[in-house]
């Protein structure tokens, strides 16, 4: 085992995080690469886990979202962690919560958690409904008769402009 030690730590200083992750898988001790991931590359270990977990069967896709999930972390990359939390939550029935670390102050957690668990999900395209006045369907004809307002009242203002600032002899 000391020497799968060796080369895995080899492979993550060389940018060759997918050799060490598929001899972990091998010798099956993927728990290693948390320890030996770093800041420079966390982020392409996991890219490879989360591609890999979907060409793996059960239960070792979990496993490896999982491990995905640690090292997110391990480097305090919360909005990763959460996506990969939401698709283990939707697999198995994880859920992810917000602790002291992540979020200080108990209305910003409260916020937070009600957009983690999309509590005021159907509240916010209400009002983006209301607000740009979809409420009610529309018929073609509303919609057409619409355009054609703006566009009689484009004509009218157009004819003024040209009539004041060029001549007086266009016809209108």
């Amino acid at each position: 085992m000391e020497l799968v030690q060796q080369i895995v730590a080899f492979h993550t200083r060389h940018n060759a995080e997918p050799e060490a992750i598929d001899l972990l898988m091998e010798v099956e001790d993927l728990d290693l690469l948390v320890e030996h991931v770093d800041r420079t590359n966390f982020k392409r270990a996991c890219l490879y886990l989360i591609s890999l977990a979907r060409l793996v069967p059960g239960p070792d896709d979990m496993f490896d979202l999982d491990i995905a999930f640690m090292i997110n972390l391990k480097f305090e990359e919360y909005p990763n962690a959460l996506l990969i939390a939401l698709f283990l939550d939707n697999k198995e029935g994880s859920s992810f919560e917000l602790n002291d670390e992540m979020v200080s102050e108990d209305e910003e957690r409260e916020a937070m958690q009600d957009i983690i668990n999309n509590a005021k999900l159907s509240e916010g395209y209400l009002t983006l409904a209301r607000d740009i006045v979809v409420m009610e369907a529309k018929t073609p004809e509303d919609i057409y008769k619409v355009l054609n307002v703006s566009f009689h009242f484009i004509d009218l203002t157009l004819d003024a402009y040209f009539k004041i600032c060029c001549c007086d002899d266009i016809p209108s």
